[in-house]
């Protein structure tokens, strides 16, 4: 389902100079974080219905829709401190990843979201961590715990 625009998004996208940032705000959660870790890629932090977003700096590069590669979101972030990196290494099984984009001016009104996503190869050093974000490869996936053998099924050999 494509996001909606809102006309306060496609002034701005229609103007030479835009004095109204669009931001990417990120929500990692996982069952051992105490809370969601909010990050916004911004110098300050933002309030976006009821919830903090912490400044801090990472790049984003949004998946080819070409309808033939797996949708995958690539995500950098400078290692300016190593408080995310020492949450992202105690985690042994995949971190979920909300990603939704707004207008600094009005920060309540989600222009896009990719939602579901999940973290699935992190890379780091000490300026960087780099992260691949995949949505769940339903068509990959078993739909059954059953094993189609003569033995179990003779009725389909």
């Amino acid at each position: 389902m494509p996001n909606a625009l809102s006309p306060e998004l496609i002034a701005q996208l229609m103007k030479t100079n835009s004095e109204d940032p669009f931001l990417t705000i990120l929500t990692l959660t996982h069952s051992t974080f105490p809370s969601p870790i909010r990050l916004v890629n911004n110098s300050e932090n933002i309030v976006s219905r009821g919830n903090t977003f912490l400044a801090f700096p990472f790049r984003l590069t949004l998946p080819v829709d070409d309808g033939e590669t797996m949708r995958e979101v690539s995500i950098d972030f400078d290692n300016v401190s190593l408080e995310l990196l020492d949450e992202i290494r105690t985690v042994t099984s995949q971190i979920e990843v909300k990603l939704e984009m707004i207008l600094a001016s009005i920060p309540d009104e989600v222009q896009m979201e990719l939602a579901e996503l999940k973290i699935g190869n992190v890379n780091y050093s000490d300026t960087m961590i780099s992260a691949k974000l995949v949505m769940d490869d339903f068509l990959s996936s078993a739909l059954t715990s059953e094993a189609y053998t003569p033995s179990s099924f003779p009725g389909l050999f």
